[in-house]
């Protein structure tokens, strides 16, 4: 083998093990996303209900949200669902949601959705939500508010990011956990439990 050929396969095998040690993987609830960026920290903010948040060093927080196993289809009869519980949420807080959108994606899960929408408080304060659903077996829910969209880039490619850990134990998951019955409550009730908010998990006040 020739210095020349010794050194990019060596330059190879850094950037492989680089990519991959900057990948979070959970394997328990099946999942793989790039960190945002060196320094990020991967937190699990509740063993129950499956939520994990990744802080960057300047307190950018980005949730992800895993509901239990089984068989789901988000469509857009799901996110009409998802912007009610989201208006029964504001509206028990004295807050308004405004300008609510989804969009249906083909990836990186194919049927998915990204959506946004701003979250007005009794104060005037406005925050911005932004976030990305799809169904492999488990609803997964990525999630993004600020005040100020600073990170969008950086989510952007956090949703870009995802994957299915293992696709043939996406398949098991959803065979084995059946129907679900009320996906959309139990995935707001999961935000909710471990954050104190249920569609701003971004929030300044974090309960364990």
């Amino acid at each position: 083998m020739t210095l020349r050929r010794s050194l990019a396969v060596l330059f190879l095998l850094v950037a492989t093990t680089a990519t991959a040690q900057n990948r979070f993987v959970n394997r328990d609830l099946n999942f793989s996303l790039a960190t945002p960026a060196p320094g990020w920290k991967w937190e699990r903010l509740s063993t129950a209900a499956g939520v994990w948040l990744v802080t960057g060093s300047h307190g950018e927080r980005f949730t992800v949200t895993v509901s239990q196993p089984g068989q789901m289809i988000i469509d857009d009869q799901w996110m009409m669902g998802m912007m009610r519980s989201v208006q029964r949420d504001a509206l028990a807080r004295t807050e308004t949601i405004e300008n609510f959108r989804f969009v249906r994606r083909t990836a990186p899960v194919y049927p998915s959705f990204s959506y946004e929408y701003e979250r007005v408080a009794a104060d005037g304060k406005r925050s911005y939500v932004d976030g990305y659903v799809a169904a492999v077996g488990r609803v997964y829910a990525l999630q993004y508010a600020s005040t100020e969209r600073g990170a969008m880039p950086q989510f952007q490619t956090f949703i870009e990011s995802f994957q299915v850990a293992d696709k043939f134990e996406s398949l098991r998951a959803g065979r084995a956990g059946g129907a679900a019955t009320g996906a959309i409550q139990g995935m707001m009730s999961a935000m909710a439990a471990p954050i104190g908010r249920t569609v701003a998990p971004n929030s300044e006040v974090i309960v364990h």
